[in-house]
Parts: C-alpha cells; sequence; structure tokens
C-alpha cells in the first residue's frame, strides 16, 4: 500500500493520539470565583497486560496529575470550600500533607463539581462511582487513582527496549534512583537512603519524571490511591522518611482512611468524557496537517 506523505502524517497522527492519549495539558478548574490550575499528562496505551505483580493493567485512556497536589491547592479550595477538611501540612508548592483518604476524596469532588459532597464520591456512604461513568456524567470527572491507574502511570513503559512492559522503579528504571533534596534530574528522587531531607521538595521540583510524565511518584511524599480492605486505604510511593525499597514497584502498603500525616499527601487523576478525548486528538491531527500545509 503507498501513502502520500499527508496520507502518512494523518495515519501516523491518528495512531499516536488513539495509543498514547494527546499532548499533556493543564486544567484551569473553576467553581465560584476560585480557580485549581493542575497540569496533567494523559497516559494511554489502553488494554496494556498487568505486571507480574499483578497490577498496572487499565481498560481505559485516562489523566493523572504530573505532579502531587500542592499545599498552595489546598489551601485554594480549603478557603471556599471549608467542609473539604483541615489545613494542610507544608505550604506553598510543597505537597498538601496531613490529608486523610476522605478529604482528598472531598477535594477531588469539589474538583468535578464545586460541591465537596458530590462527584465521584457519595459521602454519604462513600461509594464510588465508576470512573469511566463518572467522565460521562460529568464531562470531567476527577478523583483518587486506583491502584492500578497509581501503578500504569508510575511503572509502565509503552516504548520501554524489548517490547512495552514495566520498570521497578517510578523514574524508568530498574535501579533505584539517586535520592536528592530536590530537583528535577532524570534518575533522581526525594527520599532519604544516605540523605537526611526534613522537608519534602516542591511538587515540581522533586526528581526525575516517569515514562508517561509524572513527578515524584517515588519519594517526597506517599500517594492515597482508591484500593481499600476495610478500614484502610492503599498508599504508594514510599516519601522523605524511608528508603529505596518504598520506591519500589512491588512495595504496597496502607493506613486507616481517616490518617493525616505530615509524610502521605494525594495526586489526582481524571477521566474526560469520551468524546472530549477524541475531539482534542482530532484538533491535534489537524494541527500537525496544517503545520505540514504550510511548509509545503
Amino acid at each position: 500500500m503507498q501513502f502520500s506523505s499527508l496520507s502518512r502524517i494523518i495515519f501516523v497522527a491518528a495512531m499516536v493520539a488513539n495509543a498514547a492519549g494527546v499532548a499533556a495539558q493543564a486544567d484551569a478548574i473553576t467553581h465560584g470565583g476560585t480557580t485549581i490550575n493542575m497540569a496533567f499528562v494523559n497516559v494511554g496505551n489502553a488494554g496494556n497486560a498487568a505486571d507480574n505483580t499483578g497490577y498496572g493493567a487499565v481498560g481505559y485512556n485516562y489523566r493523572i496529575g504530573k505532579y502531587e497536589v500542592s499545599a498552595g491547592q489546598w489551601a485554594a479550595v480549603l478557603a471556599a470550600a471549608p467542609g473539604v477538611g483541615n489545613a494542610a501540612y507544608w505550604g506553598g508548592s510543597q505537597p498538601a500533607a496531613g490529608i486523610s483518604w476522605y478529604e482528598a476524596a472531598k477535594f477531588c469532588n469539589w474538583l468535578t463539581t464545586g460541591d465537596v459532597n458530590k462527584g465521584v464520591y457519595d459521602t454519604a456512604t462513600w461509594a464510588i462511582m465508576d470512573h469511566q461513568t463518572a467522565g460521562a456524567t460529568y464531562g470531567t470527572a476527577y478523583f483518587i487513582p486506583t491502584l492500578n491507574e497509581w501503578y500504569k502511570a508510575a511503572y509502565y513503559d509503552p516504548a520501554k527496549a524489548g517490547g512495552a512492559g514495566y520498570w521497578d522503579y517510578p523514574t524508568g528504571s530498574d535501579s533505584a534512583p539517586t535520592a536528592v533534596y530536590e530537583g528535577t534530574s532524570p534518575g533522581t528522587a526525594v527520599y532519604v537512603n544516605w540523605l537526611a531531607p526534613t522537608t519534602p521538595a516542591n511538587v515540581d521540583n522533586c526528581g526525575g519524571l516517569s515514562p508517561y510524565g509524572t513527578m515524584g511518584q517515588g519519594g517526597n511524599v506517599w500517594e492515597w490511591n482508591e484500593s481499600s480492605v476495610s478500614v484502610y486505604r492503599g498508599v504508594r510511593g514510599g516519601g522523605i522518611n524511608g528508603d529505596f525499597n518504598f520506591l519500589l514497584a512491588s512495595f504496597r502498603d496502607s493506613r486507616i482512611g481517616t490518617t493525616e500525616s505530615y509524610s502521605i499527601g494525594f495526586r489526582v487523576a481524571s477521566v474526560p468524557e469520551p468524546g472530549n478525548m477524541l475531539t482534542t486528538a482530532m484538533i491535534a491531527v489537524i494541527g500537525l496537517i496544517y503545520g505540514w500545509r504550510k511548509r509545503k
């Protein structure tokens, strides 16, 4: 089959949009007079296989926060909706720690609807809406990532040499990240090891990126996920007060959902309505075509 130059651009652009999602983006989430700006990366490659741990398979495309939720973002929502919970540890661009799982869920509800009691989480029963259903219901839904969503964004690499697969660490490596106080160098993370950081780094300055482009999924603060056993909720990724073993894909932990610890924060994930994803992907394809035509 022969393709013209234009046809090849359309074909490749469409394949990229389908497999990897469209480009990373920042949402300006506004309710009332409060706007929260939040950067997301797209996690495509829907239908990927699970890791040998049994985790990481996700059957749909979604987005996840490039960074942990910051104390500044938490404070802004708290001012707009005091019912979200208590003040966070740390401040400014440091991660919003000291947040219980239930408070994180209310924060996500506010992002979704402007109401801490309405969204993906029913605060009367704590039932959780299916994430794809939530995207279709609200247009764009925000939520605490499931264990599989969190795990895939941290460890899965669709472009891994030898075929798509998983790394041991959330910096695209099977070797432990270099421990640092702060910075964005590849292959680094903020955790104790031979250092002794006493406070977490800013969420946009806390280590190298995962293959999908997230920062700080290893180290800085532990992060809640939606997995639960009885009153316990999952936490992943390690924090400033642990060694490299806590950053491993094979390490899993949990805390009582009401726990408020200086070393536990969270990251927000999102599923836009399917039509919104397609529209954005088509805009990206059209932009490629327009650029190609201008160069002729």
